[in-house]
C-alpha cells in the first residue's frame, strides 16, 4: 500500500481530520491532502513525526527501501542492465568523476539511508540545496552510465 494512502487510513482511524493533522504537524491542509493523493511525499522525518503523532512504529509509514530504489532508478538509463560486477565497475568510475562534497551526500543519501535534513545539518546547507545536489548527481549519473553503456 502506498505512503498516501496509509497516513489516510490511519488519520481517519485516529479519528482526526486532514486540518487537525496538519495542526498537530504545522503543515497546511493543503498539503496533507498533497500526501494522502500521492501528489508529493512527506520527509522521512515528517513520516516519524506522523508515526509519533499517531502512535504507531514508524515502519508502518515507511518503506525506506521502495523511497531510495525509487529516487535512485532516476539514475539509470532505461536500456542500462548490467551484470554485478559491471555496475560495481561503473558505480566506482562515476564516483571518482564527482567532487567530494557531492560523493559525499550521494553516498549519505543512498549506503547510508540518511535524511537530506540530516546531510544538510551536516554540511551546514539547507534540505533543499541537498536534494538539488542529489537531483544533479542523479542525472549525471544517468548521462555517464548511457555513455558507458553506448
Amino acid at each position: 500500500m502506498k505512503t498516501g494512502h496509509i497516513i489516510t487510513k490511519l488519520r481517519i482511524q485516529a479519528g482526526l481530520s486532514q486540518a487537525q493533522l496538519a495542526e498537530a504537524l504545522f503543515v497546511s491542509r493543503e498539503l496533507i491532502s498533497k500526501w494522502e493523493t500521492g501528489l508529493s511525499r512527506p520527509s522521512i522525518k515528517t513520516l516519524e513525526s506522523i508515526a509519533k503523532l499517531l502512535d504507531i512504529a514508524p515502519d508502518e509509514l515507511i518503506d525506506r527501501d521502495s523511497i531510495l530504489s525509487e529516487e535512485l532508478s532516476s539514475a539509470f538509463p532505461p536500456d542500462y542492465s548490467p551484470g554485478t560486477d559491471a555496475l560495481k565497475h561503473d558505480l566506482n568510475a562515476f564516483m571518482e568523476t564527482l567532487n567530494e562534497r557531492d560523493r559525499s551526500v550521494f553516498v549519505r543519501r543512498y549506503y547510508h539511508f540518511e535524511d537530506p535534513s540530516e546531510i544538510g545539518e551536516k554540511y551546514g546547507i539547507k534540505e533543499n540545496y541537498v536534494r538539488t545536489i542529489l537531483m544533479r548527481v542523479r542525472k549525471k549519473m544517468k548521462k555517464f552510465l548511457k555513455e558507458e553503456g553506448s
